[in-house]
């Protein structure tokens, strides 16, 4: 069990001082038993903002309602067990609670791995987003799904695009809806699984008349590779790796000199948290290998104005994600923007679009920096 053990430090859990659970989900559900490893002991009450919970019993702990938990010394140690904790947080700081805490799972798997101490005090203003007017984005797999969200997004936010797509007829549609905000657009077509494509697509951008500022690696493949580990097909590894991880580097790696050379770039890398499915092995370790260049590669780009970073979308309703997905394409946005719109230090960020969801750019860069400040 993944559990930092350090995280119970200042719960005060040995003594009389009540402890709360607030937030009674699926990560709730999944990790109490790490979560009262953590903390030293079991809570005295839990909370949740759903009157359906309100009066009912879970692992033999009442839940109230937080009308109820005001009541409570306002000493009482509490621990949000919720990936959006932001507003529950605010709700606790106006109900004056000192001793507010949040619970920091593992983003791919259920596992709680450490417990963190929230600000008494709010953070500082987050500076407003880059401009991005006047400046050009190139967005692999731009035709339809997740690419075409993001480039509509970013013509919105005035930037000229460069799109690809394995055919430039597949980009009519994103390209008319782009240019139709005012902005300009350039089509290009590879088939990043042939490295001779590939080898074109890197010498067209060569002779671009104007540099790319922002990268969206956002193109992939996820062919299914059976039922079981004997099913496994090394010609789909080597296919899935190649849109998966190896364009996307050679991409960024050509792009990053110039880059560097007018000390601004921002690269994101579409990733995935998906796990505990063996049919889709391959598309899995691919991301986890464009993740790991990302934090290898990042450390000798600090200080140039250079940024990669990863965006998880969550499983969503597009081609790749099947019908059965959870999320509309739509909630990828705002939050695979932030790679390209924050400032600061980003460097080897990882962004969860869901964790965004509803949110305005300006409410989503503000949790963004939140998170950030206070590494929650």
């Amino acid at each position: 069990m993944q559990v930092s053990i350090a995280t119970n430090q200042n719960l005060d859990t040995a003594t009389t001082t009540p402890l709360c659970f607030f937030g009674l989900g699926i990560l709730f559900e999944s990790c109490y038993s790490q979560l009262i490893l953590a903390v030293g002991r079991e809570p005295d009450i839990l909370c949740d903002n759903a009157p359906d919970k309100w009066g009912r019993n879970r692992f033999g702990i009442p839940c109230i309602s937080p009308e109820k938990l005001a009541a409570y010394d306002k000493n009482t140690r509490i621990v949000i067990c919720v990936r959006n904790y932001e507003a529950i947080y605010q709700q606790l700081t106006l109900l004056g609670f000192n001793h507010v805490r949040v619970a920091c799972f593992d983003r791919g798997y259920n596992i709680l791995h450490t417990i963190k101490r929230l600000p008494v005090l709010p953070p500082p203003q987050p500076p407003a987003a880059i401009s991005m007017a006047g400046r050009w984005t190139l967005i692999t797999g731009a035709a339809q799904g997740i690419g075409k969200q993001l480039a509509l997004a970013m013509a919105r936010l005035g930037s000229n695009l460069v799109l690809h797509a394995r055919q430039t007829d597949h980009l009519s549609e994103t390209k008319s809806a782009c240019e139709a905000e005012g902005v300009k657009t350039v089509c290009i077509a590879a088939e990043l699984s042939l490295q001779t494509e590939l080898d074109h697509l890197l010498d067209t951008l060569k002779k671009l008349e104007f540099p790319i500022d922002v990268l969206f690696n956002n193109a992939g493949i996820s062919p299914l590779s059976g039922g079981g580990r004997s099913t496994f097909s090394a010609n789909t590894f080597h296919a899935t790796y190649a849109v998966n991880t190896l364009a996307p580097i050679q991409l960024s790696l050509a792009l990053i000199p110039g880059m560097i050379q007018r000390k601004f770039g921002r690269i994101i890398n579409i990733t995935s948290s998906i796990h505990g499915r063996p049919e889709e092995m391959a598309y899995a370790c691919s991301k986890a290998a464009l993740d790991k260049f990302v934090y290898d590669l990042q450390p000798e780009l600090d200080g140039t104005g250079v940024m990669l970073s990863l965006a998880d979308p969550g499983w969503l309703q597009t081609n790749m994600g099947g019908p059965y997905a959870k999320h509309p394409v739509e909630h990828a946005i705002p939050g695979l923007l932030l790679g390209a719109l924050i400032d600061g230090n980003v460097g080897a960020r990882y962004f969860c679009a869901q964790d965004y969801v509803g949110l305005t750019l300006e409410a989503a860069i503000s949790k963004a920096h939140f998170i950030e400040a206070f590494q929650v």
